[in-house]
């Protein structure tokens, strides 16, 4: 009876825990988050999903039940939370949440600075290409957004390359001819002209024992090889990479990749025009 009823409270304390998150979150739908690096969350989950972190977070922005999500390096994945009773530490994951965690460490709020000359420029990106040369520098970036905020700060910055891959930021101060490759996108400053798109081969690049995360473009389909699932890629002008999977004979082609992880059983390849 004891255990029962401890359980029945415990239950109750998470579910008023809920309850009272998700009406502060529908409340306030643009609060700033606070960022937990090194940190995986506990709670009620609503929702996995394979995204980056920029793209995790802009999910939670615009759920206004989501009070908080975690994301793991390790996989690519990203969990959205309803409601969050505390974390521990793990450094395959960040964290962010709208509230600070109970019982936990102190968080970095994230602020908006006001914006100087630099900062107020835009970018136009190009998924899927990169832009060969004209390299300024290279930095670590782990997301699209860091990579661009680099360029916006530098007063030589043109355009930039982000690939997400291996996690690289590449600024650039001058432009040319953009190179297909799903590792990259490429953002160039607002007012620059487009400088089109190399026109060399386009020819499919292999990965072993690999698994593409990304854009989905389509559902999955059933395919009896890798071959067959890589001519339903050619087929697709919009299909960028494809992964097979040989345990279940499933195809699934993207229109982004993201990333490329490890996996026994899995067979990828991504469409690339070779570097000249």
């Amino acid at each position: 009876m004891f255990e029962f009823s401890s359980v029945a409270r415990m239950a109750a304390a998470m579910l008023a825990l809920m309850f009272c998150q998700v009406a502060n979150a529908q409340q306030a739908g643009t609060a700033q988050f606070r960022d937990y690096p090194g940190t995986v969350l506990n709670g009620l989950i609503t929702a996995t999903v394979p995204l980056d972190m920029e793209q995790c977070q802009r999910i939670c922005s615009d759920r206004s039940g989501c009070v908080g999500f975690d994301h793991s390096s390790a996989t690519n994945e990203c969990r959205i939370y309803g409601a969050v009773s505390g974390a521990r530490e793990d450094t395959s994951f960040n964290a962010s949440t709208r509230y600070p965690v109970p019982g936990y460490r102190e968080a970095t709020v994230q602020t908006a600075q006001p914006m100087d000359d630099f900062q107020a420029r835009t970018f136009t990106h190009n998924v899927n290409f990169d832009l060969t040369g004209f390299d300024l520098e290279q930095s670590p970036a782990t997301s699209l957004a860091q990579c661009e905020d680099l360029c916006r700060g530098n007063a030589e910055c043109r355009a930039f390359t982000f690939n997400a891959w291996n996690e690289n930021c590449f600024l650039k101060n001058g432009v040319g001819k953009l190179r297909l490759d799903p590792r990259a996108t490429t953002g160039l400053m607002g007012g620059t002209e487009h400088p089109g798109y190399r026109e060399t081969q386009v020819v499919m690049e292999y990965y072993s024992k690999s698994r593409i995360s990304g854009t989905q473009l389509g559902q999955p389909r059933v395919v009896g090889s890798r071959d067959q699932c890589e001519n339903l890629c050619w087929e697709r002008e919009q299909c960028a990479a494809f992964t097979f999977i040989r345990s279940q004979r499933e195809c699934r082609l993207y229109e982004h990749a993201d990333n490329r992880f490890p996996r026994n059983g899995h067979e990828s390849g991504a469409k690339v025009q070779p570097r000249e």
